[in-house]
């Protein structure tokens, strides 16, 4: 008898023994269980918000291309403009020239009404000789030296 309690109390002691190891292990399967969902979860998120920065990332592309396609045609209306203001300073100058022109003739005409000679109306308006002589000849009461 004594030999079967001792059978008995080892088959209730491995029992034990493998009940107590079979909960440990569900525990720790739970346990993983938890942390994979946990870390798919996690997974899922990060996924979502990649996706969110993608779309962002895609959409600051297209601004940007429009932001360059703008900047393009900022470049092409200022080089149109450059051109016509370049064009603008050249009459502008050419205007300038004909002006400062007509003023001298006008004070070599007064000076040639008042008497003056052609070398002195050269010397005071800058003209050359040749156009001095002329306007004392048609304007001037005197010859020319």
């Amino acid at each position: 008898m004594q030999q079967n309690a001792d059978i008995t109390y080892y088959l209730i002691t491995q029992f034990i023994g493998l009940v107590i190891l079979a909960a440990v292990i569900i525990f720790f399967i739970i346990m993983i269980q938890k942390f994979a969902n946990r870390f798919t979860n996690q997974m899922e998120i990060h996924g979502t918000e990649l996706i969110q920065l993608k779309k962002r990332y895609e959409d600051n592309q297209q601004v940007l291309i429009s932001i360059h396609s703008e900047i393009e045609k900022i470049l092409a209306d200022n080089k149109e403009l450059n051109k016509k203001i370049s064009s603008l300073q050249q009459e502008l100058s050419l205007l300038s020239s004909d002006y400062s022109d007509n003023q001298q003739v006008t004070k070599a005409i007064e000076l040639a009404r008042k008497g003056s000679t052609t070398k002195i109306i050269v010397e005071k308006t800058g003209l050359s000789s040749e156009e001095a002589d002329a306007i004392v000849r048609f304007h001037g009461g005197k010859s020319s030296d």
